[in-house]
């Protein structure tokens, strides 16, 4: 359960309570960006091992993240070289 951190607020001077997440749950979130990153680039023994932490840490991987793999996109192909291109020098007169 996230933390209430009394703030004070600098135009009106009042107190507010904002909620900031503990170190477990912050840890926990970043797992499940990591989890989701790695299936959506198709990797999927990283992912198993990503899972593995976090069950480990009694969290629940979000549904439907876990049997979601999608292939990697092929590398797209270059019809012509890639090469910088070359200019001609202008010879004008100066006047």
């Amino acid at each position: 359960m996230p933390e209430q951190v009394p703030v004070r607020s600098v135009r009106t001077g009042g107190t507010d309570y904002i909620e900031v997440p503990t170190p477990e749950e912050a840890q926990v979130a970043a797992l499940r960006r990591e989890h989701a990153g790695y299936l959506a680039r198709g990797l999927g023994d990283r992912a198993e091992q990503v899972a593995a932490e976090l069950r480990r840490l009694g969290a629940d991987i979000e549904e439907g993240q876990e049997q979601r793999e999608t292939p990697r996109a092929p590398e797209p192909e270059n019809a012509a070289e890639s090469r910088p291109l070359q200019r001609a020098a202008r010879r004008g007169r100066r006047e």
